[in-house]
């Protein structure tokens, strides 16, 4: 491989300036230099801040190549639509509130050695601001084909941490536009049916957990995205209870906030029915139910 073009996508929504110029600025300081960088901005028409962002990101580089949706059409689109102008043999998403680590890059593209590696993925870095802690998440070690590990656990993490091969996420047809949540899980997903993965083990992205809104805390949209999941994928599901465990009791809490305690504990009746063997992961969510927290 010699020295190919990397498409840097950041999508923003209603962000202030300070923090989007931080995600800018740590595609700029990349220690591989082969990078197009691409920002799409899914801000509402009315936010008040819109107009400096631009101009915000437009003052660290001539070279961004800046595009705006006229109304807000939700992180799929924009991701989307930055990969509908990538010309890069590889793509790295970016939320507009993390950072990508200077060697993240360079360190990545040593993994797509095999032509056929779809994913190459790190370590992370999680970062709260109030109180400020950092922490490594949980250590991830999985390469090759890795789909039915995935199922259980999404240990590739989030969407801004890893580098992509673009034919490969062309062909399982981008972002899902109707995910309201899981939209990097969903992707992974498909793009490990087909594909093997590679893992670099190195820190390479930061990503932040802060008083701004994130979909996390969005219950709805959660229990959308957790649903759509167990439904698009539940021939797969239906043969690994584990697989179906880890999706169901995260939906839990959610249920038991926007439905009740009723709902609630169904889908934990559910969840034991599946795993009766998860004792203490089964107490807790009980306990939780019965709490009300």
């Amino acid at each position: 491989m010699d020295h190919p073009l990397v498409s840097a996508i950041i999508t923003t929504h209603n962000r202030e300036p300070e923090l989007v110029q931080r995600a800018v600025r740590s595609v700029l300081n990349q220690t591989y230099q082969g990078i197009e960088l691409i920002v799409v901005d899914d801000s509402a028409p009315s936010f008040a801040w819109r107009a400096e962002v631009e101009q915000a990101v437009r003052s660290l580089s001539e070279g961004i190549l800046y595009l705006k949706h006229e109304t807000c059409r939700g992180a799929c689109a924009a991701r989307n639509t930055g990969l509908g102008h990538a010309r890069g043999t590889f793509v790295g998403f970016l939320d507009d509130d993390d950072e990508w680590m200077p060697t993240k890059v360079e360190e990545q593209l040593k993994g797509f050695a095999d032509e056929n590696t779809a994913i190459v993925y790190s370590q992370v870095i999680y970062v709260r601001e109030d109180p400020h802690t950092e922490k490594l998440g949980s250590p991830r070690t999985e390469s090759g084909y890795i789909f039915e590990k995935l199922l259980r656990f999404n240990f590739i993490g989030p969407t801004s941490g890893p580098l992509l091969r673009k034919a490969c996420v062309d062909a399982v047809g981008g972002f899902d536009e109707q995910m309201a949540s899981s939209q990097d899980y969903d992707l992974w997903l498909r793009l490990t049916r087909k594909y093997p993965v590679q893992l670099v083990d190195l820190p390479l992205l930061r990503c932040h957990f802060h008083a701004g809104k994130r979909i996390l805390s969005d219950d709805e949209k959660r229990i959308k995205g957790i649903e759509l999941i167990l439904s698009k994928y539940a021939d797969d599901f239906s043969k690994d209870n584990e697989a179906w465990y880890s999706r169901g009791s995260m939906l839990v809490p959610h249920y038991l906030r926007v439905y009740g305690r009723k709902k609630a504990l169904g889908l934990w009746s559910t969840c034991v029915k599946k795993c009766p063997g998860k004792i203490p992961g089964n107490f807790e969510l009980l306990k939780m139910i019965l709490s009300g927290k």
